[in-house]
C-alpha cells in the first residue's frame, strides 16, 4: 500500500502513465501530491530524477546540463532542489516514507557533485548544527532532517549520533550556526539536551536550540527558555525561517 501511494503521488506530480493528463499544470488542493515540478528543461528532468530517487540519472543530467552551459547554481536551485521540495511535501503528507526520502537525498547529492559541488552555495540561509543526544545512536530521523533542511537552503553540519556537549559547543564556535538541532528517540537520552542548553547559556552563546524526535515534546522543551520543539521537518524549517536574519 505504501509503494502504491507513493507511486500514485509521484505519477500525479510528473504526469506519467500512472496519472494521465496531469502534465505540467499545478495540482489542486484536493490532489494527493505536493508542489508542481518545473515546466522547463533541464530543470524538470533534474527534479524528476530526485523525486524518483534516481541518483544515476540525477548525476548524468546534472553533468549534461553543465556541458550545455547551464549555471550550476540554477541546476541546484531550479532543478534538483525542486525535486527535493516535492519529496519533502510528500513525506509530510505521509505519501512518501523514510526510504524514499533517503534515496531522494542521495540523488540530490549526486546531482550537486556532478554540477560542481554547489552545496556550499546552497547554504544561503545560514548554517545549522545537527546531532542526536548523547547515548542515542538512532540516525534515520536525523538523516531525514538533514536532507530536508539542506533542501530548504541551510548548510547542515551533521555531527552524527551520540554527541557529547563539548563537541556541540566546539562546533558552534567553529561554524557560527543560526541554530542547533537535536534529535532524540529515547527518553533516557533526551536529558542531555538540557545539559547542552545550560552549557550554551553558561558560555554566553545566544543561539536557539531546536529539539525533536519521538522522545521530545513541547513539555520537555519548555524546561529551558532557549529550547524549542519541532514536531516534524516542516515545523523545523518554519522555525528556522522565522529566526531573525544575521
Amino acid at each position: 500500500m505504501k509503494a502504491f501511494t507513493l507511486g500514485l503521488a509521484v505519477g500525479r506530480l510528473i504526469g506519467d502513465a500512472r496519472s494521465p493528463g496531469t502534465g505540467d499544470r499545478p495540482l489542486s488542493e484536493n490532489e494527493p501530491a505536493g508542489p508542481a515540478l518545473p515546466e522547463s528543461e533541464p530543470y524538470r528532468s533534474l527534479a524528476k530524477a530526485v523525486l524518483k530517487g534516481d541518483a544515476a540519472a540525477a548525476g548524468d543530467l546534472a553533468a549534461q546540463a553543465v556541458r550545455e552551459g547551464v549555471d550550476p547554481l540554477d541546476i541546484a536551485l531550479r532543478g534538483l532542489l525542486k525535486g527535493m521540495d516535492a519529496v519533502s511535501d510528500l513525506y509530510n503528507r505521509r505519501q512518501a516514507f523514510v526510504p524514499e526520502v533517503l534515496l531522494a537525498a542521495r540523488a540530490l547529492e549526486a546531482g550537486l557533485q556532478e554540477s560542481g559541488g554547489a552545496r556550499d552555495s546552497l547554504g544561503r540561509k545560514g548554517v545549522v548544527i545537527l546531532h542526536t543526544a548523547e547515548g542515542d545512536l538512532h540516525d534515520i530521523g536525523k538523516n531525514i532532517v538533514a536532507a530536508i533542511v539542506a533542501a530548504n537552503g541551510y548548510r547542515v553540519i551533521d555531527l552524527g549520533t551520540s554527541v557529547e556537549t563539548p563537541a556541540v559547543i566546539a562546533a558552534i564556535r567553529e561554524h557560527r550556526p543560526v541554530a542547533v538541532i537535536g534529535s532524540s528517540l529515547m527518553t533516557s537520552t533526551r536529558g542531555a539536551f538540557l545539559a547542552t542548553a545550560d552549557r550554551i547559556r553558561e558560555d554566553g552563546i545566544s543561539i536557539p536550540f531546536i529539539v525533536g524526535g519521538g522522545a521530545c515534546d513541547e513539555r520537555f522543551a519548555a524546561q529551558r527558555d532557549t529550547v524549542r520543539y519541532a514536531r516534524d521537518p516542516t515545523a523545523l524549517v518554519k522555525l528556522l525561517d522565522a529566526l531573525p536574519a544575521k
